[in-house]
C-alpha cells in the first residue's frame, strides 16, 4: 500500500485496474467496429432504388442564423420524393419570417407555426403529425446534410425489420482547436463506438442531428418524449425496449455546428450529461432485461456517463502511488514511462484508425495527446455540475448560441468541413 498524492492510502494497482477496465471496453468496441465494417460490405441496401416519400422535420427555435443553410442542403438532396416541414417553435427572432419566405419560395418546403415555445420534442411531434411520408427524418436546424445523405439514410428502412437509422454526424466548423477537439470526440468517441454498437445490435443513441425512422415504429413508442433533455437517447431506448432494430449508416454524412467557446461547450455538455442521468433513471428497469439492452446497452451508458467520472479523480492518488513506488525503487521509472507512453500510443492508434475509416484529415491527430490530458478533467467538471442540477430537479433545455458559419457555406451550395 502506498500513500496517494492527497495523503489517502491508495493501492498502486488502482490505476492499473481503471486502465484495464477502459481498455477492455475499448477493445470490445474496436473489435465490434471491425466486424461491422466487414459485414457492411455485404449488406444489400438499395441505394439506387425507388424510395417512399420521406418527410424531413426541422424544429427551429431562434435559428435565424442557420435555418436557410440547412434548408438549402436538404433541397440539394438526391432523394426522389421529399417534403421538408419547418416547425417554428414560438421563435422570438426572425426565424418564422425566414421560414415563411423559404416555404413560399420552394414547393417542397412547408411551414408549421407554433404560437409558443413548447420544446424540441413537442415541435418534432407536431411536425410528424402533419407529415405525409412513410419515412420520418429529423434534422437539427444547425445541421447540413451531404447531397446523398438523405437517400442513404432512408435506404435501409425499406428492408424488413429495420426501424430506425443513425447517421454519421461530424463537426462541420473546425476553425479553432476547441472545434477540432470535438471533432475527435465525434469521430472516435461517437461514430467508432456507434459502429461497435451496431455490430452488437444495441445502438443506444440515434443522433438527433440527423436520423430516420419508419413512421409505424415512431407511432408505436408514442413519438418523442419531453421527459428528458436528450430526446434522441430517450427515444432510442424506448425503441430498443419495444424490440425495434436500429442500424448505423456511416455513408449518410451530416455536418453539425459545434460550440466554439468553452462556455458554450460547457453548457451543451452539461445539458447532455443531465439528460443521460434522466435517461438512466427513467429507463432503470431496462438494467434487468434479459437481452442485449440489459446486458450491454444500459451498463455501458452507466459506465460512460456516470462511473467513468468517478474514476477520473481516483486516478490522481493512484498515479501518486505509482510515482512514490518509482521513487522508492519498487517500480522502475522506465516501466512507468513506458506504460504512460503505451497508453498515449493506443489512443493515437485508435484515433488514427477511426479517422482513416471515416476519411478524415489525419493532421487533426496532432491534438490527441494534449486533449487526452485535459478533456477528462473538463468532462469531470461537467459531470459535477450536471449531477447537481439533476439531483436538485433543475429544468430547462437551454438555447445554444449559433455562429452561422456552416449556414453560410450551405447557402453557397457547399456542404462539408469549414476550416
Amino acid at each position: 500500500m502506498q500513500v496517494g498524492a492527497w495523503g489517502a492510502p491508495v493501492p498502486a494497482s488502482l490505476l492499473v485496474a481503471i486502465t484495464a477496465l477502459l481498455a477492455l471496453r475499448l477493445l470490445l468496441f474496436v473489435g465490434a467496429a471491425a466486424v461491422e465494417l466487414a459485414r457492411r460490405r455485404r449488406l444489400p441496401w438499395p441505394l439506387d432504388g425507388e424510395l417512399p416519400r420521406a418527410s424531413v422535420i426541422v424544429p427551429a427555435f431562434n435559428e435565424e442564423r442557420v435555418l436557410e443553410g440547412t434548408v438549402a442542403s436538404l433541397l440539394a438532396s438526391d432523394h426522389p420524393d421529399l417534403e421538408i416541414i419547418l416547425v417554428d417553435d414560438g421563435s422570438t427572432d426572425a426565424t418564422a419570417t425566414l421560414a415563411r419566405a423559404l416555404a413560399d419560395r420552394h414547393p417542397r418546403v412547408r411551414l408549421l407555426l407554433r404560437p409558443a415555445n413548447g420544446g424540441k420534442s413537442a415541435a418534432l411531434n407536431a411536425g410528424i403529425a402533419v407529415a405525409t411520408g412513410a419515412h420520418i427524418v429529423t434534422v437539427d436546424a444547425d445541421t447540413l446534410l451531404h447531397p446523398r445523405a438523405l437517400r442513404r439514410l432512408c435506404a435501409p428502412l425499406v428492408l424488413p425489420g429495420v426501424d430506425a437509422v443513425a447517421s454519421n454526424v461530424k463537426v462541420g466548423n473546425r476553425q479553432r482547436w476547441i472545434n477540432v477537439w470535438q471533432s475527435l470526440e465525434y469521430v472516435v468517441g461517437l461514430n467508432l463506438h456507434r459502429r461497435g454498437q451496431a455490430a452488437l445490435g444495441c445502438i443506444t443513441t440515434i443522433p438527433g442531428a440527423a436520423c430516420a425512422f419508419r413512421r409505424e415504429a415512431l407511432a408505436e413508442v408514442g413519438g418523442f418524449s419531453s421527459d428528458t433533455v436528450v430526446e434522441d437517447t430517450d427515444l432510442t431506448l424506448c425503441l430498443l425496449e419495444a424490440g425495434k432494430r436500429i442500424v448505423f449508416q456511416p455513408t449518410a454524412v451530416a455536418y453539425t455546428e459545434s460550440p466554439d467557446t468553452i462556455g458554450g461547450l460547457f453548457r451543451q455538455r452539461t445539458r447532455w450529461a443531465r439528460g443521460y442521468f434522466q435517461c438512466l433513471w427513467k429507463h432503470r428497469r431496462s438494467f434487468f432485461r434479459r437481452d442485449v439492452l440489459g446486458w450491454f446497452g444500459m451498463p455501458d451508458l452507466l459506465l460512460v456517463n456516470v462511473l467513468f467520472y468517478g474514476l477520473v479523480p481516483l486516478s490522481l492518488p493512484a498515479l501518486g502511488s505509482l510515482l512514490g513506488a518509482a521513487s522508492a525503487g519498487t517500480v522502475s521509472w522506465g516501466a512507468l514511462a513506458g506504460g504512460v507512453a503505451g497508453l498515449f500510443a493506443v489512443d493515437l492508434a485508435v484515433a488514427a484508425g477511426a479517422y482513416t475509416i471515416d476519411g478524415e484529415d489525419l493532421r487533426e491527430l496532432r491534438h490527441v495527446p494534449l486533449r487526452q490530458l485535459v478533456w477528462p478533467w473538463f468532462l469531470l467538471a461537467v459531470f459535477v455540475v450536471a449531477a447537481w442540477r439533476f439531483l436538485s430537479g433543475a429544468r430547462g433545455w437551454g438555447t445554444p448560441a449559433r455562429q452561422g458559419v456552416l449556414a453560410e457555406a450551405g447557402k453557397g451550395g457547399k456542404t462539408g468541413v469549414v476550416r
